[in-house]
């Protein structure tokens, strides 16, 4: 056992894309053309830097390795070791070089002197053309300019701060500790940058809720740091307001604003806003999850007026992208005063092109069983609109992102990517994951459109990585052939895709399974489902380690395999990317394990084809997973016999407004026997096998009171758990050695009979 730990270590998601070599390709488009460079393993060893030029597919260096390390070095008067810290931005201005280095340190090496420059202002938020930025001051919004500093707001304060990140994502406490800055997240320039979009949320009357830092690095008293949402069933209130600021005359026009607005707002930023071409007239969509109806807004820039362009409503609810944190499926073209617009009318999820001034609808774009995923480019110009869409026709695996290119005008639907094989393309960033989590924003597209890179692969079968032509699909060259080899030989597992019907007898439910190598004929081995269950995003991978929401989730099943476990990952009925049937079988069913069951099926079903033991089955998952593990427990006592749950959301009532509206639909009150079912804690007399519950003390997502509101009830049922509290940890970071260890030593000590091997 002690082999299999030290093997399961060694094999963590973490630690796979190492032992692979040119497994992606990020583009970075040089703006000369549609040349693009990017950082490649050498086949010496080390890395080296490639320009690619995609007319006559022309590659050569960026540049000598040895001679711009050299350079930064003398210029930092530090070391500098391209392989720990690669270059991140890198521009040629005549005989000028302006790099800058992944850990922010910049310089521009010339032909006169090379001389350190400042990186990118994380905090401030750069205007169109670069020559202006606005950043946060003391509750109000500031614009920099020439060296300049001057506030464009003066009426801001606590809790009610213009352009601020609202206390309410949550998100923002470990940055707090972290003394992080913001950049403002409520705004945006026009394109001219002569205009400023900018809104607050009024959270002084927000509840707080009294978060402590239990051991603060500065000193030994704890610090209280509490944030502010409203529960479920509270009543949001407040002074919401919206503005926009003319930089030229300094005049400001307010705008009536009310929470479905604001929230758009606040999750996609300035991707859910479009100018009008003369900067008369923005465009605002309007919707939150579990809405019935979503609409685009027309704001008149000088009186603030508000007009309905468009709206949708759709039963039980309607949705601007089935994947929860994708951006809206939704762009205003105001060059053709013309909209496209996202709906599953038709079952499925497809454009269709309206009329920017009155609404009307002017066409289809898409059609067929797609179920589009996102909008990478809309050519205006061309009349065309490039998208990454499922589809699953002719039994292929519907999680496979294929790409398509359609005709605004109807009538002509082109995939470029025919392998049957996932695809993969950077999509575009919301602004939110862009500022939170420093997400650095990229595409696939080149500027002109005429060329895009493409990662096939499949979840066994290795990547290529190629570039295409947008026209027709076709392969200009071979970017790179990823070498799998010393992931092999490492003992990673490759898994296996597989295909079960759900209960209904007609509905496919895919997944994989990865199973431990070199098991003897006969033998049966425990299986752990890897679970997230939720209506957010797709769990399963799609490609070679990549797809799914949570790539480093789904990718856990080498180190289980390597202890002896077989694991699944899969996405029953209730999830992303598929028909809105199958999408919304969960919606308004609080009090039934729907999308829960699919998985009992499914492990049911793959016991008849592989080596794996239904007496012996575990279930895992953090956050909205860590939810469902326990929740599966409950359910299907007799099934799932060991569970380890990580910072589970198990009472419905704690969760911040608009938490459960996908479920139960957008209200200002929910039921509360509705809420009582989607919660955990009513069913904890059920519980029969080994229950292992994970806990951090800086979760802000999953707070502590969930975990402590489970403990309560199960103890007044009186049954038995075991607990680990893990502190310092956040909703992102409770990963390590050890807090791994732990969750293995319960799998190996109640599937396997064995005790820890660490």
């Amino acid at each position: 056992m002690s082999d299999r730990y030290r093997k399961a270590h060694s094999l963590v998601p973490e630690l796979l894309p190492g032992m692979m070599r040119n497994h992606s390709v990020k583009p970075n488009w040089t703006g000369e053309g549609d040349r693009f460079w990017y950082r490649r393993d050498a086949d010496g060893g080390g890395h080296e830097y490639v320009l690619v030029d995609p007319d006559g597919f022309q590659r050569e260096p960026l540049f000598d390795p040895a001679e711009i390390t050299a350079r930064l070095s003398a210029v930092f008067d530090d070391p500098v070791d391209l392989a720990a810290t690669p270059v991140a931005r890198y521009r040629q201005d005549g005989a000028d070089v302006h790099i800058g280095l992944l850990d922010g340190r910049s310089a521009v090496l010339g032909a006169d002197g090379d001389t350190a420059v400042p990186g990118p202002d994380h905090a401030a938020l750069p205007s169109p053309d670069g020559t202006r930025a606005l950043f946060l001051r003391e509750n109000n919004l500031w614009l920099r300019e020439n060296d300049a500093e001057r506030p464009l707001t003066t009426d801001g304060e606590p809790f009610h701060a213009w352009g601020a990140m609202p206390d309410y994502t949550r998100a923002m406490l470990p940055l707090a500790i972290a003394d992080r800055t913001l950049p403002p997240a409520l705004t945006c320039f026009s394109p001219s940058g002569r205009f400023v979009l900018t809104g607050r949320l009024d959270e002084r009357e927000m509840p707080e809720h009294p978060f402590v830092d239990q051991l603060p690095p500065d000193r030994a008293r704890p610090r209280l740091r509490p944030f502010r949402y409203y529960h479920v069933d509270e009543t949001p209130s407040g002074d919401h307001q919206l503005a926009v600021l003319d930089l030229e005359t300094g005049g400001r026009t307010m705008i009536a604003a009310d929470d479905d607005l604001l929230s758009q707002f606040a999750s996609t930023g300035p991707d859910a806003v479009t100018w009008s071409s003369d900067e008369t007239s923005v465009y605002l969509l309007v919707h939150t999850t579990g809405a019935r109806t979503g609409s685009l807004v027309r704001v008149d820039v000088q009186t603030g007026e508000k007009t309905v362009v468009l709206s949708e409503t759709a039963e039980p609810i309607y949705e601007t992208n089935t994947y929860l944190y994708s951006l809206p499926l939704i762009r205003v073209l105001p060059e053709s005063n013309e909209v496209i617009w996202f709906s599953q009318e038709d079952g499925w999820g497809h454009l269709y092109r309206h009329d920017l001034t009155t609404g009307a609808r002017l066409g289809a774009i898409t059609s067929g069983h797609l179920a589009i995923r996102d909008i990478l480019r809309v050519d205006e110009r061309r009349r065309e609109v490039i998208f990454v869409a499922g589809c699953g026709d002719g039994g292929e695996n519907p999680y496979w992102r294929k790409v398509y290119r359609a005709d605004l005008d109807g009538g002509a639907m082109t995939l470029l990517t025919p392998e049957p094989a996932d695809h993969d393309l950077i999509a575009p960033t919301p602004f939110f994951f862009a500022a939170i989590f420093g997400v650095t924003p990229a595409t696939s597209i080149s500027p002109s459109g005429q060329w895009f890179v493409d990662r096939v692969s499949t979840v066994s079968t290795p990547p290529e990585i190629l570039l295409r032509d947008t026209r027709t699909g076709a392969v200009a060259g071979k970017l790179e052939h990823t070498d799998v080899t010393g992931l092999l030989e490492a003992g990673y597992p490759v898994p296996e895709q597989f295909r079960v019907t759900a209960d209904d007898g007609e509905t496919d439910l895919w997944g994989y399974i990865t199973l431990p190598p070199d098991l003897p004929p006969g033998t049966r081995v425990p299986v752990i489902d890897l679970m997230y269950a939720g209506f957010q995003v797709v769990t399963q991978a799609s490609g070679w380690l990549s797809g799914g929401g949570n790539e480093a989730w789904a990718q856990l099943g080498a180190a289980y395999a390597a202890l002896g476990f077989a694991s699944i990952v899969m996405d029953g009925r209730g999830t992303s990317g598929r028909d809105r049937k199958f999408r919304q079988w969960t919606h308004g069913a609080p009090s039934e394990p729907r999308g829960l069951e699919d998985h009992v099926t499914a492990l049911r079903a793959l016991a008849e084809r592989y080596p794996i033991d239904l007496d012996r089955v575990g279930v895992t998952g953090h956050s909205y997973g860590g939810y469902n593990s326990v929740r599966s427990m409950l359910y299907f006592p007799e099934f799932f016999k060991v569970a380890v749950s990580s910072c589970g959301v198990h009472d419905a009532a704690k969760m911040p407004h608009g938490s459960w509206d996908w479920f139960l639909g957008k209200a200002g009150k929910h039921d509360p026997e509705a809420l009582r079912d989607l919660g955990n804690l009513h069913l904890a007399e059920r519980l029969q096998g080994k229950l292992l519950l994970l806990t951090a003390d800086h979760d802000a997502n999953a707070t502590m009171d969930h975990t402590f509101a489970l403990i309560r009830a199960l103890i007044a049922a009186d049954r038995p758990f075991d607990l680990k509290v893990w502190p310092g940890g956040d909703h992102y970071n409770t990963t390590n050695s050890y807090t791994r260890t732990v969750l293995w030593d319960y799998f190996t000590e109640h599937l396997l009979n064995s005790r820890g091997g660490a």
